[in-house]
């Protein structure tokens, strides 16, 4: 999937619109707010989605790197173990007992994605939703992003979802929230026994799946 920047782009590409002033009278917000997107690296997807249905806009044309291929690689290496909040203590104790007998999905993305954790807690709204699954691959701490939001299993703590924002001078990392109700978290990089760069995020929507 294109990054937040490239997306903006060619919606804006896609409606015909010359500014971000265009765009943010659109959508509805302030221009700083589409500024801000732009350095946070990310969007109000539930906005884009409502202008793309408005203007009948192919969502696989704003979001893909390359909308006109389709992926024909093998589908078993696009398998994803779905942890649910259910489970997550369980992943925390024996991740790998727990990923042995987590149920699986299908993305057939074209970024590759390994695992999907369920988030049960309200502290990355409005960014996620509560109950959204984000689509992750793990990664090495040192490869950390600043602004990029990130699962992590921390020790004595769970599964957490924040989003990165610096290295402190004492050497301890600064994750914020997206929800300004809930407080900062800073860590040592040895509290961190895994880490997760999110790909992509998978809100399941069950109802009216048949038809009375």
């Amino acid at each position: 999937m294109l990054d937040a920047n490239d997306v903006i782009v060619r919606l804006k590409q896609l409606l015909g619109f010359k500014t971000d002033l265009e765009l943010a009278n659109l959508l509805n917000i302030k221009p700083n707010t589409l500024s801000s997107w732009k350095v946070r690296e990310t969007l109000r997807y539930d906005k884009v989605i409502e202008v793309c249905k408005q203007y009948k806009i192919d969502l696989n044309e704003l979001f893909l790197v390359h909308p006109n291929t389709v992926y024909k690689g093998a589908l078993d290496d696009r398998i994803v173990k779905m942890i649910s909040v259910d489970h997550q203590i369980e992943y925390f104790i024996n991740s790998e007992k727990s990923l042995a007998t987590s149920p699986v999905c299908i993305f057939p993305t074209e970024e590759e994605v390994s695992i999907g954790f369920q988030l049960g807690v309200e502290n990355m709204h409005p960014t996620i939703k509560v109950s959204s699954y984000v689509l992750s691959m793990k990664i090495d701490v040192a490869a950390i992003k600043p602004w990029h939001i990130y699962v992590l299993v921390v020790e004595n703590r769970g599964i957490l979802c924040y989003r990165f924002k610096r290295m402190m001078e004492s050497g301890e990392l600064l994750f914020v929230s997206d929800n300004a109700a809930f407080e900062s978290l800073t860590l040592q990089a040895d509290e961190i026994r895994e880490i997760f760069a999110i790909r992509a995020i998978f809100l399941p929507h069950v109802k009216n799946l048949v038809e009375d």
